[in-house]
């Protein structure tokens, strides 16, 4: 029979030597010590700051394999980022998924996440099919290397700075403006995710952030956040208003400048998201700057609540039941 169990409860040298010749890297899944682990494992999802997996096996064997972590911190949304099945584990997979499913829905997820390369025809089956996810968006990553980028020493920087957290209410505001409105359910920020995080000091990434900045008027138009999990490959996750879009090569520019600060050598990736109104301008100024497509995916998520502000009138109004049916009942005795 097929047991699920926690990463944190599973022999370490037993999945290691299990993933040693399938071509699935253990040592990047972000694991810590045992002690950090084994806490974590019991916090509230609220207060979750790493990833979590969890193994399906039979017998010692392992069928299967599935990471998960909150979605850019958001409280309520999950993204799933590893998946490994064995050869003919379709309903293993099925099974993983749906315990996943389960266990943090118990918790208070609402909604998950998937980005799947759409040449894995196998995994868009599982998701789609198997387990009921819609395909909600499509994703492009393109790579631009140091030597890609033609300096000009006349381009103006000026508006680019460092990310400050008083902007978050107004990049979140740019951020959410931005999607397309039959997708913002989806794909919709708080405010919060754009704060600090309290544990960026043990996470395994690097990140921070930039904005273009209208300082007079003090109006933000453009948000770049950038992460990294070596400091030689970054990834690029930005939004930039319609009106300011022929700005990208300039912040382009600006953040090559920051990493040249930074490291010697660097690869960007920019990845360009179609459920942001203006995508297409960034998609075709990359193919002709002829900067190599590395990645195309789909966004699969899988919704089950919507949340209600607070402020909505179901929440101000009165709720009253009353349940008359005692005053119809009829006398057995007449």
């Amino acid at each position: 029979m097929t047991q699920i169990k926690s990463s944190v409860f599973y022999d370490y040298g037993k999945l290691k030597s299990a993933f040693a010749n399938s071509g699935f890297d253990v040592e990047k899944l972000g694991f810590c010590n045992f002690l950090v682990s084994f806490f974590h494992h019991f916090l509230p999802l609220r207060l979750k700051f790493q990833s979590e997996s969890y193994i399906a096996f039979e017998k010692d064997k392992i069928q299967g394999f599935v990471t998960v972590e909150r979605d850019e911190r958001s409280r309520k949304r999950l993204k799933i980022t590893k998946v490994f099945l064995e050869e003919n584990s379709f309903d293993i997979g099925k099974l993983l998924i749906q315990y996943l499913i389960s266990r943090y829905c118990a918790m208070g997820a609402v909604s998950y996440r998937v980005v799947v390369e759409n040449s894995r025809q196998d995994m868009l089956s599982l998701f789609v099919d198997g387990c009921n996810f819609r395909n909600n968006a499509q994703e492009f990553i393109y790579k631009i290397k140091k030597q890609d980028l033609n300096y000009d020493e006349n381009i103006s920087l000026d508006g680019f700075r460092f990310y400050k957290n008083i902007k978050s209410a107004d990049v979140c505001r740019l951020y959410n403006s931005n999607i397309n409105s039959y997708q913002r359910h989806s794909f919709a920020k708080t405010k919060e995710q754009f704060e600090p995080y309290f544990a960026a000091g043990i996470s395994d990434r690097t990140f921070f952030s930039y904005i273009l900045e209208d300082e007079q008027k003090g109006k933000v138009y453009g948000y770049f956040n950038i992460t990294t999990y070596n400091n030689i490959d970054y990834m690029l996750d930005f939004v930039l208003d319609s009106a300011f879009e022929v700005y990208f090569e300039d912040a382009l520019h600006y953040i090559c400048t920051c990493l040249n600060k930074r490291v010697k050598n660097w690869n960007l990736y920019v990845k360009i998201k179609t459920y942001f109104s203006n995508y297409k301008s960034f998609k075709e100024f990359c193919e002709q700057k002829g900067y190599e497509l590395v990645k195309t995916s789909s966004i699969l998520t899988k919704d089950y609540l919507k949340e209600i502000k607070e402020s909505s009138l179901l929440n101000n109004a009165k709720i009253i039941f009353n349940d008359i049916t005692p005053a119809f009942k009829t006398n057995t005795n007449s």
